[in-house]
Order: C-alpha cells, then sequence, then structure tokens
C-alpha cells in the first residue's frame, strides 16, 4: 500500500506543480499584455511626432522656396540696373 500512496503522492505533487506552472504562465501574459499596450501607445504617440515633424519640415521647405524666390527677384533687379549702367569701356 506503500508504493500506492507514494504514487498518489506524487501525483498530487504533480498537479501542484502544474497548477504553479499554469499561474506563472498566466502572470507573464498578463505582463505580456501589459507590454504590448505600451508598445502599442508609443507606436501611436511616435506616429503623432512624425506627422507633426514632417508638417514642420514642409513648413519650412516651403519658406526656404519662397526666399530663394525673394532673393532670385532682387539678383534680377540688380543685375538689370547692372546693365542699365554705362560701364567704362577699357
Amino acid at each position: 500500500m506503500s508504493e500506492s500512496s507514494d504514487m498518489q503522492d506524487t501525483v498530487k505533487q504533480l498537479s501542484s506543480d502544474i497548477g504553479n506552472m499554469a499561474d506563472r504562465i498566466g502572470d507573464m501574459s498578463e505582463r505580456i499584455g501589459d507590454m504590448s499596450e505600451r508598445i502599442l501607445e508609443t507606436q501611436r504617440i511616435q506616429s503623432e511626432n512624425m506627422i507633426a515633424m514632417q508638417k514642420s519640415m514642409l513648413e519650412a521647405m516651403n519658406m526656404m522656396g519662397k526666399q530663394m524666390e525673394s532673393m532670385n527677384k532682387i539678383v534680377s533687379l540688380l543685375v538689370g540696373k547692372a546693365v542699365d549702367i554705362d560701364l567704362p569701356k577699357f
């Protein structure tokens, strides 16, 4: 009968160990779920940041383009004035 009792004790211990493992797996899955939620939130924030940065860069590029247009007009006016000036002939 001792053998039967030992076997029952072993089965009980295995059942307990399996229960403990299941609890740990459950805890790990909760942590993974929390981490995945944080990752998704980070991606959402980064996406918003990327959109804001793209808009800022586009605005800066547009401003630079307008500055270049203004500079071209100024240079054209200066060149036009220079052509109208009688330069000494050598």
